[in-house]
């Protein structure tokens, strides 16, 4: 009668166990990384305004975060619940409006602001300095990654040619030339470290594109020691009015750009040359 009952109760442990093994959730995977997390301050040293740029790429979620270092969240995202096999999101750029800067306009001279214009520590306190948390999710899959936000914020490169509305030939290669930045666009957001530089060159001859047109546009990344680009002819067109600026690139990711203004290629005469 006891072995009897030795089984018996044996036989309920195991069965207490198989049951308990059962009812115990498997070891959830790992958040996959995002590919990229990236989030930095642009500024305008000729607009004298300034805004936060956010972006990511992943293989695809429905929904996300990001939260501030004091976790709490300055973006969320949803795609449409139910068809991840073509509305999930991959990559994603975001950008703040840049409003202008008190401390920027009477710092650089900038035109007085049409708009409402905020003071440099207003925008700062609303994007500390710090780690940022990315986090997503699809079909039970998650995503998580971190990118660190700095408050060293470049000068904006001084351009030296061409000259705001220059007639230049479009059957020659044209020199864009600036100088060296070696420091902050105003002394506290130093000290800074140039990485790179990025010029952009715009056709904008024509002020609004018929539908399905986009801008014809010359964008180069540079590194550190260039102070120059040559903008080939190939690109260049008779007739045509062109935008360029000149990027700074800090170390921690913040970027400030210098409008180099306009240049036009004949038939276009001196006094026409001004953007549309």
């Amino acid at each position: 009668m006891k072995r009897q009952l030795g089984i018996a109760g044996k036989a309920i442990v195991a069965g207490m166990a198989l049951a308990a093994a059962a009812t115990t959730p498997a070891t959830a995977a790992p958040p996959k990384p995002f590919k990229i997390t990236n989030i930095h301050f642009e500024t305008n040293s000729s607009a004298c305004d300034m805004g936060i740029q956010i972006s990511f790429d992943t293989d695809g979620i429905t929904t996300g975060e990001v939260e501030s270092p004091f976790d709490q969240p300055v973006f969320t995202l949803g795609a449409v619940p139910g068809l991840e096999n073509t509305h999930d999101i991959t990559e994603m750029f975001q950008e703040r409006v840049e409003p202008p800067i008190t401390d920027l306009v009477s710092a650089l001279g900038c035109e007085p602001p049409e708009g409402d214009a905020i003071s440099l520590a207003e925008l700062l306190g609303n994007w500390p300095a710090g780690w940022y948390e990315f986090d997503g999710e699809s079909g039970g899959e998650e995503f998580e990654g971190r990118a660190r936000l700095t408050h060293k914020v470049p000068a904006g490169p001084e351009i030296l040619a061409p000259e705001d509305g220059a007639i230049v030939g479009h059957d020659a290669n044209l020199l864009i030339r600036w100088k060296k930045v070696t420091g902050p666009i105003l002394p506290h957001l130093g000290p800074v470290e140039i990485v790179g530089y990025h010029v952009v060159v715009a056709d904008v001859t024509v002020a609004v594109l018929p539908p399905g047109k986009t801008k014809t546009v010359f964008d180069v990344d540079l590194a550190k020691a260039e102070t120059s680009m040559l903008v080939p002819k190939q690109f260049l067109e008779p007739d045509r009015i062109y935008e360029f600026e000149v990027l700074a690139t800090e170390k921690g990711g913040n970027q400030t750009i210098t409008e180099g203004g306009v240049f036009c290629t004949p038939p276009i005469a001196a006094a026409d040359c001004e953007a549309p």
